[in-house]
């Protein structure tokens, strides 16, 4: 599958909550969930996503304002793609893929996208 222009593989919903996201290994917020697809998502934060020395994924806890098939959460595993810091915007932005997206995550993603997708006038 080709990338776009922008780094993306296919279109992401953007969502009209910004949902919590915290790294596993440290339990620290790292941003705000602020599109998301079945292949990946992007993060809005105050600082650029940093990775451990060697390590080329992250996981990545998102918590749900109410639950989603029995989850108040879910952990996935990503890889960031993509980061940049808009012209004089406070938030950095960065694309990350799913490295593993279980089914029962992936029908998470799909409400999400489905509930959640920002209306357009």
């Amino acid at each position: 599958m080709a990338i776009a222009d922008d780094g993306r593989r296919t279109q992401r919903e953007v969502l009209d909550h910004y949902l919590r996201v915290f790294r596993t290994d440290t339990g620290d917020l790292v941003g705000y969930l602020a599109d998301v697809s079945v292949y990946g998502l992007m993060l809005q934060s105050q600082r650029p996503l940093a990775l451990a020395d060697g390590q080329d994924t992250i996981t990545l806890r998102l918590e749900l304002d109410r639950p989603i098939g029995g989850a108040e959460e879910m952990v996935v595993e990503a890889r960031p793609v993509w980061s940049r810091k808009e012209g004089s915007s406070v938030f950095h932005h960065t694309g990350l893929e799913f490295v593993v997206l279980p089914e029962d995550d992936r029908q998470r993603v799909e409400t999400l996208m489905e509930d959640y997708r920002l209306q357009t006038i």
